[in-house]
C-alpha cells in the first residue's frame, strides 16, 4: 500500500477532534507503550479493570519514539524506565496543538503546548500498529503495520 495526501487528510480528520484538548491519564504501560486520555472520563467497560480512560484513547503501541521539549530530549522509548516514567509524565496536561504524519510509513509527530514533541518512528512493515485511536463512536484509528490503516469497530481490537 501506498501512502497518498488522500490517506493523509483523512487520518487527520479522524484525529482532528482532538486537536486543542488537554492530555490526561498520561501512562508508561508495558515496555514502552504510552496512552494518553483526552476528552470526557468514561468507565472502563472491561469487568476486571476499575479505571477511567478518556472518551479519545491514543495507545503509542509498537514504535519507537522520542519525547523532546525545545531543543532537549526528555527521553527516547528505549531509555531506562526511569526515565521512562519521568518523562512520559511531561505531557499530563498539555494541549495537543498539532499532528504531523510522513510517508511512507506513517512515522507521526504530536505537538503539545509549552514546546513539548512526541515523535513516533515506525518499526514494523508486518504485523503490528505503529499506534492506535479510539474514539468516542465505538471505532479505532489503526495507523501501520507499514503503510496500512484502517478506521473500524473497536470491538475486534483489544484496549491496553
Amino acid at each position: 500500500m501506498t501512502v497518498t495526501e488522500a490517506d493523509i487528510r483523512e487520518i487527520k480528520a479522524h484525529i482532528h477532534p482532538i486537536i486543542g484538548q488537554k492530555a490526561w491519564g498520561v501512562s508508561l504501560g508495558v515496555g514502552s507503550f504510552i496512552t494518553l486520555e483526552f476528552g470526557n472520563p468514561v468507565q472502563s467497560k472491561e469487568v476486571s479493570i476499575s479505571r477511567f480512560t478518556g472518551d479519545w484513547h491514543l495507545w503509542i503501541y509498537c514504535c519507537a519514539w522520542r519525547l523532546e521539549e525545545g531543543n532537549s530530549v526528555l527521553a527516547s522509548s528505549e531509555d531506562p524506565r526511569p526515565k521512562l516514567e519521568l518523562a512520559v509524565k511531561r505531557m499530563e496536561g498539555l494541549t495537543l496543538d498539532s499532528v504531523e504524519i510522513f510517508p511512507p510509513a506513517w512515522d507521526t509527530v504530536f505537538m503539545f503546548s509549552e514546546q513539548v514533541v512526541l515523535r513516533l518512528f515506525s518499526i514494523y512493515s508486518e504485523e503490528y500498529e505503529h499506534w492506535m485511536l479510539y474514539t468516542p463512536d465505538g471505532n479505532v484509528l489503526c495507523v501501520g503495520p507499514g503503510s496500512s490503516w484502517s478506521y473500524e469497530s473497536s470491538s475486534a481490537i483489544p484496549r491496553d
